[in-house]
């Protein structure tokens, strides 16, 4: 699932909880500008196409946080216990 987002913050966050290390939606804020399209669970594997599927969250957090597009291009993987 691609989602994109607006520069700033995006009120989502991440934790890397996946036994894969993969860095998971952990809370998203009733504010956030994703707060309609991403769930808890969702796994967040690449920002801009650049994979951070073996990242820890604090450094996919950076990447995303560093992007210099307007409009940030993220992909997750939906479980489907969340569906």
């Amino acid at each position: 699932m691609e989602v994109y987002a607006p520069a700033g913050k995006l009120g989502v966050v991440l934790d890397t909880a996946d036994a894969d290390g993969c860095p998971v939606v952990f809370a998203v804020k009733e504010t956030s500008v994703l707060a309609s399209q991403v769930l808890v669970g969702d796994k967040l594997i690449a920002v801009d196409h650049e994979v951070v599927s073996h990242q820890a969250e604090i450094k996919v957090s950076k990447i995303i946080c560093k992007s210099e597009s307007s409009s940030r291009k993220l992909t997750f993987v939906r479980t489907s216990v969340n569906e």
